[in-house]
C-alpha cells in the first residue's frame, strides 16, 4: 500500500492560543493532567504529592477540591466517561479510584498488582473496567464494580519498555498501548481469553494513541514525530496516512468524534489541527516558550492545558470560536 505522506507547511500562518487561565496551587512540577469528558473539570496532579480539581466551565476557572497523593506519588490520570469519577495512578503501581463531584474528594477503591510507574489510565467507554500500564511493561484490566477485591482481571504482555499511552477501542473490546519499545500494539479483550491482536512497528518510541470513532483506524506518534494513520480493517496492518507532525516529536494525538479532525501537540509550543477529509493541516496554534511537563486536551479538541515545571497549570483554546460548516 501507498503511504501518502502530508507536510505542514501549507497550515495557515501560526495564531497564538488563546490564554483562558493561570491556575495557581501547586508548588513543584505537574506530572499528569486529565479533562473531565463533559469539559467541566480539570484534574492535575502534581510532584507535591497533591492533586487538585479545577472548575473550568466558569468564565474565572478556580480551584474546587484538593487530594492528596499515595504516599509514592502520582503518574497518570483519567476521567471515567460519567465524570464523577477519576483514575489515579501511582509511582508502585496501584490505581486510587476517586469520586470527584462535590467539593471533598473520596477514596472509593483502589487497584493493585502493577510495579513501577502507572504511566498510562483510562476508563472503558461504558465506565466498568479500567485499564493501566506502565514501567513493568504489563497491560492490566480491572473490573472495579467486581467481586476481584482490587486484583486486575486481565493481565496481558508483549512489550519490552515501559508503556507510555493506552486507548480503549470505541466498541470497549479492545484497547491500544504505545511503549518506548517502538511499538503500538493492539489486544482483544474477552472474559474468557485476552489476546494480542496487532505489533505495530514504529521508528523510535511512540508516546501517543487514539483511536478513530468507528474503530476501524489508529493514529499514533511518538519521538520522531510523524503521526501515522493505521488501517485496522486489514489482517495485518499498514499505514494508510502519515502526516508529518512535529519536529521535535508529537507529545499527544486525538480525533475528533466527528472524525473531521485531528489535533496533535508538539513537543514544543505548538499545537496542530489537521483537516481528516483531506489529511491536511488546517491551523497551527503557537503557546508561549514554557519548560512543559504534561498536556491534556478536551475530547471535542477545543482546549488545551499545559502543567509546567513550576507547578503553573494553563488552559488554552486551540480550535477556532466558531465551527463553520463546510
Amino acid at each position: 500500500m501507498e503511504v501518502r505522506t502530508h507536510l505542514p507547511q501549507s497550515a495557515e500562518p501560526a495564531s497564538p492560543a488563546k490564554a483562558l487561565a493561570n491556575l495557581k496551587g501547586h508548588t513543584d512540577g505537574i506530572v499528569a493532567l486529565a479533562f473531565s469528558p463533559d469539559r467541566c473539570l480539570l484534574a492535575s496532579a502534581g510532584r507535591d504529592g497533591t492533586g487538585r480539581i479545577w472548575d473550568v466551565a466558569t468564565s474565572k476557572p478556580c480551584q474546587r477540591a484538593t487530594f492528596r497523593a499515595p504516599a509514592d506519588g502520582f503518574a497518570a490520570l483519567a476521567f471515567a466517561p460519567n465524570s464523577r469519577f477519576l483514575a489515579a495512578g501511582s509511582s508502585t503501581g496501584t490505581i486510587t479510584l476517586l469520586e470527584v463531584v462535590d467539593k471533598t474528594v473520596q477514596e472509593i477503591r483502589l487497584l493493585r498488582g502493577g510495579r513501577g510507574p502507572m504511566y498510562a489510565v483510562a476508563y472503558s467507554p461504558d465506565g466498568k473496567l479500567v485499564a493501566g500500564a506502565g514501567e513493568d511493561q504489563t497491560l492490566r484490566v480491572w473490573e472495579p464494580g467486581g467481586s476481584t477485591g482490587g486484583e486486575a482481571r486481565t493481565l496481558l504482555s508483549g512489550h519490552s519498555r515501559p508503556v507510555r499511552s493506552l486507548a480503549f477501542a470505541p466498541d470497549g473490546q479492545g484497547i491500544a498501548t504505545a511503549a518506548h519499545d517502538a511499538t503500538v500494539r493492539t489486544w482483544a479483550l474477552s472474559r474468557i481469553r485476552s489476546s494480542q491482536r496487532a505489533s505495530l512497528a514504529h521508528a523510535s518510541e511512540v508516546n501517543t494513541v487514539a483511536y478513530f470513532p468507528d474503530g476501524k483506524s489508529l493514529a499514533t506518534a511518538g519521538r520522531d514525530g510523524p503521526i501515522r494513520i493505521w488501517d485496522l480493517t486489514a489482517i495485518s496492518p499498514s499505514v494508510r496516512t502519515e502526516l508529518a507532525g512535529h519536529p521535535g516529536g508529537t507529545r499527544l494525538v486525538l480525533v475528533t468524534p466527528d472524525a473531521t479532525t485531528l489535533v496533535s501537540i508538539g513537543g514544543g509550543n505548538e499545537v496542530l489541527n489537521w483537516d481528516l477529509r483531506g489529511s491536511r493541516p488546517r491551523l497551527k496554534w503557537e503557546l508561549p516558550t514554557g519548560s512543559v511537563s504534561s498536556v491534556a486536551v478536551t475530547l471535542d479538541g477545543r482546549y488545551m492545558a499545559r502543567g509546567l515545571s513550576d507547578g503553573t497549570v494553563e488552559v488554552y483554546r486551540v480550535a477556532e470560536k466558531r465551527v463553520v460548516s463546510s
